[in-house]
């Protein structure tokens, strides 16, 4: 009962403590709109940024895999997928390569600078592998865990492996 409560009749610290909410599991913020109602008034929308669960935290700071893995996917046009996640603290970037094999090294100082740049994150390990190694489900979502396990388990058989520690 009180994992119903806590769920269903979530109140605020700060603020209206009176009102409720539910918990989703998800991060968002209301934003006013330029988009007017029927009535003539501006409207709030809701923008939903992702899963609780998803985010990454380093350096007690929460990140949103998805964000990194774009800026990297921008690094370059020979990299067809990437995905990230964290190993004892450290940021890992699994990129493929959709190219030859021997331009696999100049990838890791394009990503590593990328995430720097854009996100204020030293990248720990850079792995390049080659297409379809980046694990994904049917409703199209990455298994970030399970790239995780294959990493951890060597089994992702890499084109080139940079440790950045």
């Amino acid at each position: 009962d009180s994992l119903h409560n806590d769920h269903f009749n979530a109140r605020l610290i700060t603020g209206d403590a009176t009102q409720t909410y539910a918990r989703t599991g998800y991060l968002g913020f209301l934003r006013r709109t330029e988009s007017v109602q029927a009535d003539g008034e501006l409207h709030d929308a809701i923008f939903i940024v992702g899963s609780l669960d998803e985010t990454i935290t380093l350096r007690g700071l929460r990140y949103h895999p998805i964000d990194i893995e774009n800026s990297v996917m921008r690094s370059h046009k020979k990299i067809s997928e990437s995905a990230v996640f964290t190993w004892t603290n450290l940021l890992v970037v699994v990129v493929e390569l959709d190219g030859n094999e021997n331009e696999a090294l100049d990838l890791v100082p394009l990503v590593t600078n990328v995430v720097l740049e854009e996100h204020h994150l030293i990248v720990g390990v850079v792995v390049v592998v080659d297409p379809g190694v980046v694990p994904i489900n049917s409703r199209g979502e990455k298994q970030r865990m399970h790239l995780r396990d294959g990493f951890l388990a060597d089994q992702l058989d890499p084109i080139y492996v940079a440790y950045n520690m």
